[in-house]
């Protein structure tokens, strides 16, 4: 039975809930339209405020591509410190 690595499927989940923020902010604009136009600031503190996370969403993602995990090697270390 082939086993599937628990690294990739943890980074797909960080980016599909990574999706979900940014559909979530994009659906809260797009509900909250009118308001926003009638008060500049609050469009201004929103727009800030979504692309600052969005910047620190980007940053997790890249830093979560980033990782790398080599189960063998681990397990070869380990039986070599065994047979000294």
């Amino acid at each position: 039975m082939k086993t599937h690595d628990s690294l990739s499927s943890a980074k797909a989940v960080l980016n599909f809930l990574v999706l979900l923020i940014a559909v979530v902010v994009f659906y809260k604009f797009w509900v909250n339209q009118e308001y926003f136009f009638d008060d500049l600031e609050a469009l201004r503190n929103y727009v800030m405020f979504a692309i600052v996370g969005g910047g620190f969403l980007i940053g997790l993602v890249y830093l979560a591509g980033q990782t790398s995990h080599n189960a063998k090697s681990t397990k070869q270390k380990s039986s070599k410190r065994k047979k000294k």
